[in-house]
């Protein structure tokens, strides 16, 4: 029987792996075979901004655009990768998204849309944040996103092979924003937009690329008068031609001058032009640019700006100080502390003059261009404890709300078992959720928006918020994210925390970090970690940081099988006479267990299994894990028929349980207990599922597991070919997991295989590397498998 620790008391799997062969079953006795996966199903993304409202001229760039990428029979695409190159403020995304919706009938697989903040003030989106979101909405769960960009780029291009899909990247700045969301399907094209010209996508990935240059004379004087005819009546065409020159012709500018002369029909427009020449003089260079289109476009802001009334314009000027990169009326209420209809008239009235875009139905954001100038105007007329104040609000209110997400995503008794409180006040305008889907949902949608805050209230010295907020973010964020993806923030709090001297705080932040480290196969980092948040819990007097600490200390050192300091941590911890957290005496015992059956302890195992589960307060998580060690420690014994009852019990469990790890985990138990009834086929059916889910969720612990024993069923079975190959890819996948315990017991199956295939070679290697693998492991079960394995070396 296949043999290695259990994770199943983590909060969330330990996930890593590549896209590409999932174990799939047709019967037991056609067997199961290798396939490429053609990843989740029946999600057809439809992420494109909506229609630009009275989109005109352009006529000529769309024909362009129709005649590179759109193929002959104009039933496909041409080119599989377009760049639209040009100036700030000239229509780029316009002229993407009015083109894509011409076109949407050619890409019925759906379309992919992320604007990169290229240009933005702020961070850009990195192409491995890009990757996550998109793979989010092809369906693949928030945990199964692989760690590393290049795993998250093959599953993305896997994931549209075969499909004929539209990406729409907006605001690139650089190539590497670009490359690694290139799918490699024919069918589908990429939309890129950026003020560079991306030459190396031209050179090296053929892309076709479109510059975009400002309007010509004439259709800068039609978007004008579109615009304006149904308001005003008496301007002269000199007029308007002399308008679109201080516009410098470019649509951004002529938009929101266009709109400001549509608000007042009644001023002569040779009023508004002198107005618009006189503001000029009063500008203040934003940038370093020196050229007439970045004078005009910061001279048409600063008269726009001008004009509008006093809430709206301090609503503007304050939106430049908001850390994300949309934003809710909530949001805006907050940070400006007025009335939520107050803050959708501001909305609405800076939406109306073009200085913001109404993403859709609730959202907000700038133009990034827009977004400098709201900063500039903020750092100019706001004092800087008004700037400090506006972002303390803002970061109170995201708390507010993740205090309300965490309740109804049942994490609220997080921070009362790691000692640390993080409840605040709520005050209005809170955004309340109905339930656990709608508080999930907001949570996904402001994700960004979090990070963002957080780092900004931590780089302005906000430390105590900071430290909340991360607090409150660290479940649903960890649940929703790749492994690792944690790390930065987590040292953010830890930073926050020790400006703070705040010992609670600082082990809260350590555990995290130690929980993410384990979590992403870091084990010496991780324990390292846990062992600084043990002296600071002992430090701190906090007996529920030491009990935390003490436990996932002890899953920590059970992950790389360090059996005898895991033990002492879990028995410290169950021999304690005052237990602050029943949740964490439970955690300790089944870590236990675990332990002591990984050490091949088996009486002692079951002696605690029994005392465990007839214990009426153990809770259902823990009676489960429980009850799956005893089943292997009767199959082990040899009694099978009560190791299979024992599963059965344990599945019964699970209706109530909804853990998905522990589901998986169940599965291989089984699957174990079946090998060792003599049931190979039956073993066979109930590892497939298990193989297949943890290949989709990224949880290639229990994969290895899985697919490590389908190869010693096929062995059970005399299929052996079949048997070298699963356990090769289960050595392969093990390789990924730094794990040498595992890696050993992989290659021992493998090299019983090879040896009854009549590859003496190579099983002779097998067990060598097997044997290296086991130097530094000295429990019971160790010494039994080196044991085992020197013997058979030794043999003639």
């Amino acid at each position: 029987m296949a043999t290695g620790g259990s994770d199943s008391g983590d909060t969330r799997s330990d996930l890593s792996g590549n896209a590409g062969d999932v174990v799939q079953a047709r019967d037991v006795t056609g067997g199961i075979h290798f396939h490429t996966s053609p990843g989740p199903g029946g999600m057809v993304p439809r992420q494109l901004p909506g229609d630009v409202h009275g989109f005109v001229n352009r006529t000529a760039d769309l024909d362009g655009l129709d005649a590179a990428l759109v193929s002959e029979d104009g039933q496909g695409t041409a080119a599989a990768v377009c760049v639209i190159a040009g100036t700030a403020g000239v229509g780029k995304t316009s002229l993407a998204v009015h083109w894509a919706h011409r076109h949407r009938a050619l890409f019925p697989d759906g379309q992919l849309y992320i604007n990169l903040h290229g240009y933005d003030p702020g961070d850009p989106v990195e192409a491995g944040q890009a990757l996550t979101r998109f793979l989010i909405a092809l369906g693949v769960e928030p945990s199964a996103v692989p760690v590393e960009v290049e795993e998250r780029s093959a599953l993305y291009r896997t994931l549209l092979a075969e499909r004929r899909m539209l990406v729409v990247l907006d605001n690139a700045a650089a190539v590497g924003q670009v490359r690694p969301l290139l799918p490699g399907a024919d069918g589908c094209l990429v939309l890129v937009t950026s003020r560079s010209r991306l030459s190396g996508l031209v050179a090296r990935d053929g892309a076709h690329r479109a510059t975009l240059e400002v309007f010509p004379e004439a259709e800068a004087v039609h978007l004008l008068q579109a615009t304006t005819v149904p308001y005003r009546t008496g301007d002269s065409d000199e007029e308007v031609v002399e308008l679109a020159r201080l516009c410098a012709r470019l649509p951004l500018a002529l938009r929101i001058a266009a709109e400001r002369a549509a608000a007042r029909p009644r001023m002569p427009l040779s009023e508004l032009i002198r107005d618009l020449q006189d503001e000029s003089s009063l500008w203040e260079a934003l940038s370093s640019q020196d050229d007439d289109e970045a004078d005009a476009v910061r001279t048409v802001f600063a008269w726009s700006y001008r004009a509008l009334p006093p809430a709206a314009a301090r609503m503007f000027q304050l939106l430049g100080l908001y850390p994300g990169a949309t934003f809710t009326p909530h949001a805006a209420a907050a940070l400006a502390a007025v009335p939520l209809r107050q803050a959708q008239r501001d909305l609405d009235a800076l939406a109306g003059a073009h200085l913001l875009e109404h993403s859709d139905q609730e959202r907000y954001q700038f133009h990034d261009l827009l977004r400098a100038y709201a900063q500039d105007q903020a750092a100019h007329l706001e004092e800087l404890q008004d700037r400090r104040d506006a972002l303390l609000r803002i970061s109170n209110w995201y708390l507010q709300c993740m205090v309300a997400v965490r309740n109804h995503l049942n994490t609220s008794d997080l921070g009362r078992a790691w000692g640390i409180a993080i409840d605040v006040p709520v005050t209005n305008p809170l955004k309340s959720f109905s339930d656990a889907v709608e508080a999930s949902a907001w949570f996904d949608r402001e994700s960004g928006n979090l990070v963002a805050t957080a780092k900004a209230a931590a780089n302005a010295g906000l430390d105590t918020i900071t430290v909340q907020l991360l607090a409150a973010m660290w479940v649903p964020f960890g649940e929703r994210n790749p492994t690792g993806a944690w790390l930065p923030l987590g040292r953010i709090a830890l930073n926050s925390a020790s400006r703070l001297g705040d010992l609670h705080a600082v082990c809260m932040a350590l555990l995290g970090q130690g929980i993410t480290l384990r979590l992403a196969h870091r084990i010496d980092e991780s324990i390292a970690v846990h062992l600084e948040a043990l002296e600071t819990a002992i430090s701190a007097g906090s007996a529920a940081q030491k009990a935390a600490a003490l436990t996932t200390l002890g899953h920590a050192y059970s992950n790389g099988r360090r059996l005898r300091e895991a033990q002492e941590c879990y028995e410290q911890l169950i021999a304690a006479i005052s237990q602050p957290d029943r949740s964490w005496s439970d955690a300790a015992r089944s870590g236990l267990v675990s332990v002591l059956w990984e050490s091949g302890l088996l009486v002692e195992a079951e002696t605690l299994c029994n005392d465990v589960i007839r214990d009426s307060e153990t809770n259902l998580t823990t009676r489960t894990e429980v009850l799956l060690r005893l089943a292997l420690v009767k199959s082990e014994s040899g009694r099978a028929e009560e190791a299979l009852g024992h599963i059965a019990e344990a599945n019964n469990l699970l209706w109530h349980v909804h853990s998905g790890n522990l589901v998986r985990w169940a599965g291989v138990c089984h699957g174990w207990v079946l090998l060792a009834a003599g049931q190979p086929e039956d073993a066979l059916a109930v590892l497939q599922p298990v193989a297949a889910a943890s290949r989709q969720l990224r949880d290639q612990i229990r994969e290895v597991f899985a697919v490590d024993a389908a190869g010693q069923a096929y062995l059970a079975l005399g299929r052996l070919d079949e048997a070298v190959r699963f356990h090769r890819v289960a050595e392969t996948l093990c390789q990924d997991l730094h794990d040498r315990w595992r890696h050993a017991v992989i290659l021992d199956h493998l090299a019983i295989a090879l040896s009854a295939l009549g590859q003496g070679a190579a099983a002779t290697e097998a067990w060598t590397e097997s044997r290296e693998m086991l130097t530094g492991f000295n429990d019971a079960r160790a010494q039994r498998l080196r044991a085992k394995v020197d013997a058979t070396l030794a043999a003639p």
